[in-house]
This record gives structure tokens, C-alpha cells and sequence, in this order.
């Protein structure tokens, strides 16, 4: 799909988390499964018209797609480096709970870098340690553009809902909901954090499926206009349920999940976002018992760390 047969919709306000009905599962198709490799693989082969996701750690992902190679939120602090949260169900964990899976100086070495949001577990101070001030790294907005210039970033780019080329790579930002309408305030006033975040679509005239990153959000129309516009092949959830106490989940869990596999019945859906920090409701473990339970074994991919997918 080019970029001018793309319909470009107006985005309604966000859905509840009840709006849409739930429809039995679609459930697995012998073609389009994936293969996967080693954990230890690092440069997996990539046929033509193909793509990698190599899951890294919590959001940390790196895509090799269309050739070009991105380093998704970089949270490369060591373990536990971060004190635990107060309002999270595990309130005293440090996090993340594990360590990198690869040397930082093989995780770095890429042509870009996109930073859906600047929460710690997305971008940290390892991060802007470690990678190189020319790295090209794309941000959601001027705000955190502003953020990463002023600590010695000097290739920093706005991703643009129409789309934003590199290296013949199109990105195209997707809006976010990180938290329940009517809740999104509060929450990010109480802990004086920007509440705003975006996804990002990849698509390239050689790879033959669409890639969404629908970054930390719930399910909201923001995301089913993504799936509605793009038809992505692959779409990577960031699925850990994430709650803070007295508040509803900020980010996808199985009910959002649900919606996400019935509103997009021809794609693989890959779990991202697990198993790292406190505030999660959901483990791997989870997703793995309802992937057996509901037969979707080649629809909704749950990657270790480290793991590498082809698609």
C-alpha cells in the first residue's frame, strides 16, 4: 500500500474498555507462522520482503525491516538499577527484574533509535549514556525532542502521522491512550509525568507486511484505526497489564488483547512489555496459559528475551 491509498481518518474521541463486543477468536492458520530463531542470534538472515523483531527487554525491542535496523525504547540500565513503586503491586521490587540479554554494544549498534515516550522504562539514563549525540533518534513530539537535544543529541527527529521516511523506511506516528479515559490526568498530575506516548507503523515498498508498534496504550480507536488504515501484518502489544493502584490498567492486558486479535483477524499479534517491572498485572506465564486455552499458538507470539522472530 502506498502512502496516498492509505485512508487518513479523523480519530473519534478514545473507546471505553467495553465499547466493543466480544466476538469469538479467530483462530490459528497453518500459513504466515513465523519462524523463530535462537535467542543467541543476533543478525538473523532476512529474506527478501521479510522483517526481524528481536524482543530485548520489557519495551526494548530491536526491527531490522526493510534492511534498516531500529532500537525501540532503550531501557539498558543493569537490573534493579530502578527503586521500586509505590503505588505498584510489587511496591518495594527494583526493576527491571532481569538483565540485558545481549552486550549493550551489540544492542546499540543500529541506524536509528525511536523513543515512543521518555518514561523511565523507555528511555533512561544508560541510554543517553551510551548512544552515540549522532544517533538518529525519532520522538513523538517537540517536547521530548526538546528532552534529548539538551542532553548532546544533535540528529533528533519529530516522527509525523503522514509519515516520515529513513532510509527508505516509511514511519508513520500513531496516537496513543496511555490511560483510561477520564483517569489520564489524574494519574500523570499525581506523578508528574507526561501522560502522552505514540505508536509507529513501518512499511516499506519491499516488505510485504505492515509492522505496528502500538507502543504503551489501551485499547482506543486510536488503535483500531491503525489496524483499519495500515491492515499491518504484525502488530507488537505492549501487553503487561500495567496498573497503578487506584487507577484502571495504562497499558494493554488478555481483555485488550482480545479486541485487538478479533479487530485484526489476518495479523500475528506479538506480546512486547513483559515481565520487568512492578506495576505489571501480567506475566508471560499468563499470556502463554490463554495462548494454550484459546488455540492461537501462531496468532499471539509471546518472545523471551533475547528471542528473535522473522516474518
Amino acid at each position: 500500500m502506498k502512502e496516498n491509498e492509505i485512508q487518513q481518518r479523523q480519530a473519534p474521541p478514545c473507546l471505553k474498555r467495553d465499547d466493543l463486543p466480544q466476538p469469538d477468536l479467530p483462530r490459528d492458520t497453518p500459513e504466515d507462522t513465523p519462524a523463530v530463531q535462537d535467542p543467541e542470534t543476533t543478525a538473523p538472515p532476512i529474506r527478501l520482503g521479510s522483517f526481524a523483531f528481536q524482543q530485548i527487554r520489557s519495551a526494548t525491542a530491536i526491527v531490522t525491516y526493510g534492511g534498516v535496523r531500529f532500537l525501540i525504547d532503550p531501557w539498558l540500565g543493569d537490573k534493579e538499577s530502578v527503586p521500586g513503586l509505590p503505588a505498584a503491586y510489587e511496591p518495594t521490587r527494583r526493576s527491571p527484574f532481569h538483565d540485558l540479554p545481549l552486550p549493550i554494544s551489540e544492542i546499540t549498534q543500529v541506524d536509528a533509535v525511536i523513543a515512543t515516550h521518555l518514561h523511565f522504562d523507555h528511555f533512561d539514563e544508560a541510554a543517553a549514556t551510551v548512544l552515540p549525540k549522532d544517533m538518529p533518534i525519532f520522538t513523538q513530539d517537540g517536547v521530548d525532542a526538546a528532552t534529548l537535544r539538551s542532553r548532546g543529541f544533535n540528529d533528533v527527529r519529530i516522527l509525523r502521522f503522514n509519515g516520515t521516511d529513513f532510509k527508505g523506511v516509511t514511519l508513520y506516528k500513531v496516537d496513543c491512550m496511555h490511560a483510561a479515559p477520564g483517569e489520564r490526568g489524574r494519574l500523570y498530575e499525581a506523578y508528574q509525568m507526561r501522560g502522552d506516548a505514540c505508536g509507529v507503523v513501518m512499511r516499506h515498498p519491499d516488505v510485504e507486511k505492515a509492522l505496528y508498534l502500538a507502543g504503551d496504550t489501551i485499547w482506543c480507536d486510536y488503535v483500531a484505526d491503525a489496524i483499519h488504515n495500515f491492515q499491518p501484518g504484525v502488530i507488537v502489544v505492549n501487553a503487561a497489564e500495567a496498573t497503578l493502584r487506584g487507577f484502571s490498567p495504562i497499558i494493554m492486558g488478555l481483555h485488550d488483547l482480545r479486541k485487538v486479535l478479533a479487530y485484526a483477524p489476518n495479523a500475528t499479534v506479538v506480546a512486547s512489555h513483559m515481565d520487568n517491572v512492578p506495576h505489571a498485572r501480567l506475566t508471560r506465564k499468563d499470556l502463554r496459559l490463554f495462548v494454550g486455552m484459546n488455540h492461537l499458538q501462531q496468532r499471539l507470539l509471546v518472545p523471551e528475551d533475547g528471542e528473535t522472530l522473522l516474518f
